[in-house]
């Protein structure tokens, strides 16, 4: 048995969050020579809201991490983990498998986090040509719990300081009541952990408690009241949401027209038809 592959496996479990709880089983494996190998854990979380509310019970996961030997030595590796979370009071698991080298080694309690539909930020090395690690990155994480790809997984976004989501600049849009810049901060803290926050928040004119996570893909906040209903973004601003749907109802007047006048034109010049297409393929891309 190759001790020093034992030991840094160990240590991966350990990184991963799962302690010493597997290293009898792993190591019994690993003697035996098993050429693959499937290792299993549960694990209890409490959400933001049993954190409240312990009537409404803690989350229950289960995880199933994979193990393979090489084909040409002895050593063995921990390539990804399947994660089935059941959330307190739904009747429905939702499964998930992390790549560890893909998916940047997320760790259970990241993992319960993404597949309970919150985002959270994480340090992200990439690689320079040679494959050493060379640049760090703060990238946010989130899951797309609305749809599966072909091997039944959520798609895991990424986004990166290119994309520009300010954390900062989120929140101070949103109408929050008696957040000091000590609050503010404790709140960024949690929200890039990963973790729901709780605040007060002017709902229609009405202070209204609520819990909150970040959404970099739409660079806002999601926002639930304390029964974990969401909030809609219009209840939060109506008039922007108003003066957003007036502009809308002109944008599809002034297409109509152009429309209109394009189907009068017998002929248009090439070059033309090939300004609107780029305009159109860049006003896509900017969505």
């Amino acid at each position: 048995m190759n001790e020093q592959n034992l030991e840094y496996l160990k240590k991966s479990l350990d990184y991963l969050g799962f302690g010493t709880k597997l290293n009898d089983v792993l190591e019994s494996a690993i003697s035996r020579e098993i050429p693959a190998f499937t290792l299993g854990v549960n694990q209890s979380y409490t959400s933001a809201q049993a954190k409240k509310s312990p009537a409404v019970g803690s989350d229950q996961m289960r995880v199933m991490l994979n193990f393979n030997r090489s084909n040409q030595s002895d050593m063995y590796f921990l390539n990804d983990y399947e994660v089935t979370l059941l959330k307190a009071g739904s009747a429905l698991p939702i499964k998930q498998v992390f790549d560890l080298e893909r998916d940047n080694r997320i760790t259970a309690l990241q993992a319960y986090k993404l597949l309970s539909g919150n985002s959270l930020e994480r340090d992200v090395y990439s690689k320079s040509e040679n494959g050493e690690a060379s640049e760090k990155k703060k990238v946010w994480f989130k899951l797309n719990l609305d749809v599966q790809d072909a091997y039944g997984n959520h798609p895991l976004k990424k986004f990166y300081p290119e994309f520009k989501f300010d954390l900062s600049d989120a929140i101070d849009k949103y109408p929050f009541k008696g957040l000091t810049e000590l609050g503010k901060e404790g709140m960024m803290k949690m929200l890039r952990s990963g973790n729901m926050a709780q605040a007060d928040m002017l709902v229609g004119k009405k202070s209204v408690a609520v819990f909150i996570t970040a959404n970099p893909q739409y660079k806002g906040l999601d926002v639930y009241d304390k029964n974990m209903v969401a909030i809609r973004q219009d209840e939060i601003f109506p008039k922007a949401e108003k003066e957003k749907s007036n502009e809308t109802s002109a944008g599809q007047t002034e297409s109509k027209k152009s429309e209109i006048t394009a189907s009068n034109t017998e002929e248009r010049f090439p070059w033309e038809n090939q300004h609107d297409n780029d305009i159109s393929q860049n006003g896509e891309i900017g969505r």
